[in-house]
């Protein structure tokens, strides 16, 4: 059997609509549950989250044979789906999402800047 090796890295960031700041704390926890979930069933491993206010990143590496768009789509489909079942129908995501390849040198230090998010955006902490 042949040797294969890979690592495909990608930073991903989507926002809420018209980047409207109402993600709360328990929204927040919500949203890591269901990115956690969308990660298992995508076979997409997760190396750093933050979910803000109004936005949320990810590092994530995934199997070159595994598409990334299933796992983003569910991760905010079932996101927005549980909190309206909670609140009402009060939350919706944007349109769309980016994503941009990271290489395995810096994937420490893309997990260090996601990690930092709320140090960098003390305004954005879910309240």
């Amino acid at each position: 059997m042949a040797h294969r090796a890979f690592g495909i890295f990608a930073h991903i960031t989507w926002h809420t609509r018209l980047r409207a700041r109402c993600i709360r704390r328990v929204d927040a926890a919500e949203i890591r549950e269901v990115i956690q979930l969308a990660a298992v069933e995508s076979n997409v491993h997760l190396h750093e989250v933050a979910v803000l206010s109004d936005h949320v990143h990810v590092i994530a590496s995934f199997r070159p044979e595994f598409a990334i768009t299933p796992f983003i789509r569910h991760a905010k489909s079932e996101s927005s789906r549980r909190i309206n079942n909670r609140r009402g129908r009060v939350f919706d995501w944007a349109r769309g999402y980016f994503i941009e390849s990271i290489s395995r040198n810096i994937v420490p230090a893309a997990c260090s800047y996601v990690a930092a998010q709320f140090r960098r955006h003390p305004d954005r902490i879910p309240e």
